[in-house]
């Protein structure tokens, strides 16, 4: 190994290595120098130096009974580095080598820029073109993760021919550090690498902007890294176990934009609520069954307050969900969140993602049959309940904590309430 490489392995062992991920909707966990990532579909092993551990078979144990409780299949990244004791405790417990790659740093400053100007990923792109790009980057070598994997959390550009997206690099700047990882390219082209570089220069704040890039690659997408800037500081190899069972599809909780999901119970919303963005300040017609309340008394979503009125309903919910039931919440030209209730909250979980009513914005939480949920109505300063069920269990501690109901069914229950003095 050169000098170079040697000194890029130092920056990524202390600052990268056995790290635990920011991602939205995950769960990490550490045990020792261990950190174990539970996506909900799957998971990731990474580590420091194992070298300290005198019981390698008792943490390696652990980590598979986890997995197995989870239904997750795991990965576990063993580096060149580590010698040969826990490739052997690996083997021994079960777990099957996948095929090598080169772990590559360059320094940011090292890597070219590129003419070619790419695109944000998801910016005004037609599912058309999502489809087929999916269907190339399936098609891409195996890299340091796939963008299945965090296709919500990471900077994923595209490039452009003849009005046609042809081409994606998804990189994601590895926070707390001075890193940002290329996660993969869909061919070795240096216009990728370069347009990740010149992502990684952007700062999104004061001395924000990475100094290095790390990337994991094998076969014909080495010398093109290397061609780059990048220097070959080890080997990774991937070390695959899965439990018995057919793992879950999909995360607990997700991120929608300009998925097909979002945009058909978008518009299934304002049809039978009679709403649009452009119609929202008149409120939504309340279906019968529903009570609404008013919020005046919440100016914060950090109130005592509104997390007392976020438990209420988040405990109904979670009441009259049922098996197969999705929560989504919904904000009109901002990200959505599908939540699986069945599998969020508790120890070892991901949090309830639960919200019903914001101060400065009108936010839905509805099942994806419509039968149940809330509206957040900012600018009146009232909150919706609806679906006989969900009100049900919420109306009596709901009123206990906001006092005189607004309307029911949608009609005036004869209190007045305006604005101003």
């Amino acid at each position: 190994m050169t000098a170079d490489a040697a000194a890029l392995w130092e920056k990524y062992d202390t600052q990268v290595r056995g790290r635990a991920p920011e991602v939205f909707g995950v769960v990490t966990e550490r045990d020792g120098p261990l950190v174990r990532t539970h996506y909900g579909t799957h998971g990731v092993v990474d580590h420091q130096d194992l070298s300290a551990v005198d019981d390698l078979p008792g943490l390696v144990r652990r980590t598979r009974e986890e997995f197995a409780r989870r239904g997750e299949p795991v990965t576990w990244k063993v580096y060149s580095h580590d010698g040969p004791r826990l490739t052997e405790t690996l083997l021994a417990a079960g777990f099957t080598p996948g095929t090598p790659r080169s772990l590559l740093v360059a320094q940011v400053a090292d890597v070219p820029s590129t003419d070619v100007k790419p695109r944000d990923y998801w910016l005004g792109l037609p599912y058309g073109d999502q489809e087929r790009l999916r269907r190339l980057v399936e098609a891409a070598p195996e890299q340091r993760r796939p963008v299945s994997e965090l296709e919500h959390d990471m900077d994923i550009l595209s490039l452009w021919r003849h009005s046609r997206p042809v081409d994606l690099v998804w990189s994601e700047r590895v926070e707390g550090t001075e890193f940002s990882a290329v996660d993969a390219i869909t061919r070795p082209l240096p216009e990728l690498l370069h347009a990740a570089a010149d992502r990684a220069r952007q700062a999104r704040a004061p001395r924000t902007a990475s100094r290095y890039l790390v990337a994991e690659a094998s076969g014909d997408l080495v010398p093109v890294h290397l061609a780059a800037g990048f220097h070959e500081v080890a080997e990774v190899t991937p070390y695959r176990w899965a439990p018995p069972g057919e793992p879950a599809r999909e995360r607990p909780v997700r991120t929608l934009f300009s998925d097909p999901e979002h945009g058909a119970l978008f518009r299934r919303f304002e049809q039978r609520f009679e709403v649009t963005y452009e119609t929202a300040d008149k409120g939504v017609t309340e279906p019968p069954g529903s009570v609404t309340w008013h919020m005046d008394a919440i100016d914060d979503w950090r109130d005592p307050l509104c997390r007392e009125v976020e438990a209420v309903i988040a405990r109904g919910l979670r009441a009259r969900t049922r098996p197969g039931d999705r929560l989504y919440q919904l904000k009109w030209y901002v990200n959505g969140t599908v939540v699986d209730p069945a599998r969020v909250g508790g120890p070892g979980r991901h949090p309830w993602v639960s919200c019903s009513y914001l101060p400065d914005e009108n936010v839905i939480q509805v099942t994806g049959d419509l039968r149940m949920g809330t509206y957040g109505d900012h600018r009146e300063r009232s909150l919706c309940v609806f679906g006989a069920e969900l009100v049900a269990e919420v109306e009596e501690e709901l009123t206990g904590l906001l006092g005189t109901v607004l309307r029911r069914d949608g009609q005036p229950v004869g209190n007045v309430w305006t604005f101003g003095p």
